[in-house]
């Protein structure tokens, strides 16, 4: 039990340190244009949109801490499905110049990946943190993040047919951040009662 805390207090540390060096090199890079310290460039833009790739990949990584010092296999599947969606769009920013006629059926497969990788992600994270706790608030979160998810996706790939009614588009938006904010306050309170049950 020692063992899985230290190792999951290792992971947040490397994760967080990995979050801030992306957001304070992406601010430094920010204020240097700002201030017109240096001139922009495709080079700049591309490390710009690397760091974003990271920063995203970082947050995601940290729903996956308790999956991962656990040992859930499901759950290290989908942390690993986040680092190889990553990993493939800093090939699609970086090799865009390259990939030709690829390019493509490239994007739709990094796009497809990302999602199915994110949504997994959030999935796995929440089950192992909250179980049946709040199932149909959990339902809801997670089909509603689906549809954003595929709204953006097909906007993404130069399709703008689902966000024709963006009421909806609007209403699922709000509807995925208040139930996460939902959901991840009752994972904080569960937490909370666990180490109060381990103290006494």
């Amino acid at each position: 039990m020692n063992l899985l805390k230290i190792e999951r207090k290792k992971l947040v540390k490397i994760i967080s340190i990995e979050i801030l060096v992306c957001v304070i090199t992406s601010a430094l890079i920010g204020i240097g244009l700002l201030f017109k310290l240096f001139e922009g460039s495709d080079v700049l833009g591309r490390i710009m949109l690397s760091l974003l790739t990271l920063f995203i990949a970082g947050l995601f990584l940290l729903n996956s801490i308790n999956a991962i010092s656990s040992g859930n296999k499901i759950g290290v599947f989908s942390a690993c499905m986040i680092v190889f969606s990553a990993v493939l769009f800093l090939l699609l920013i970086w090799l865009v110049d390259v990939l030709g006629s690829f390019y493509t059926p490239f994007i739709y497969i990094v796009v497809i990946v990302s999602m199915i990788s994110i949504l997994l992600n959030l999935i796995i994270g929440n089950y192992i943190a909250l179980g049946t706790s709040l199932l149909a608030i959990q339902s809801i979160f997670y089909v509603c993040f689906a549809y954003v998810q595929l709204v953006l996706s097909f906007v993404i790939l130069g399709n703008s047919a689902l966000i024709n009614v963006w009421q909806v588009f609007v209403l699922a938006c709000i509807l995925v951040l208040t139930f996460y904010v939902v959901l991840k306050v009752k994972q904080k309170n569960i937490a909370q009662n666990e180490v109060e049950n381990i103290v006494k």
